[in-house]
This record gives structure tokens, sequence and C-alpha cells, in this order.
């Protein structure tokens, strides 16, 4: 459970930038994001085979004024 956790963690952190107000998303971009970092939170509940854990999949946003 510990891996699932850590793994969690690095993964929570590597998307800690869509949070920040001046992030350049849009409200619904920002909205998926918060999504999918609650699927993470959440992640650990109800686990009981560590090897079956279904990580959400990652937001795939394009951001504003990069296109």
């Amino acid at each position: 459970m510990q891996d699932i956790r850590q793994i969690r963690n690095q993964l929570l952190a590597s998307c800690d930038w869509t949070q920040l107000v001046d992030a350049p998303l849009s409200d619904a971009q920002r909205a998926t994001w918060s999504t999918y970092r609650q699927a993470l939170r959440d992640i650990t509940e109800g686990v009981i085979d560590p090897e079956e854990v279904i990580w959400p999949d990652r937001p795939n946003t394009e951001l504003r004024g990069t296109q």
C-alpha cells in the first residue's frame, strides 16, 4: 500500500500547477484536472490487492495560448 501512496503522491505533485490561479487553463480544464486529482487521492480506498489498482487517466489538455 505504501508503494501506491508513493506513486499517487508523485502524480499529484506533478500536476499541482494545474490548480494555481494563474495556470494557463480554462475553467473546464481546471475542473477536469481537479477531478483527476480527487480520483488520485481516493485511489487507496477499498484496495484489496495493490497489484490490481486501476489508475485514473491523466487529462490531456492543451494549454491556452499555445496553439
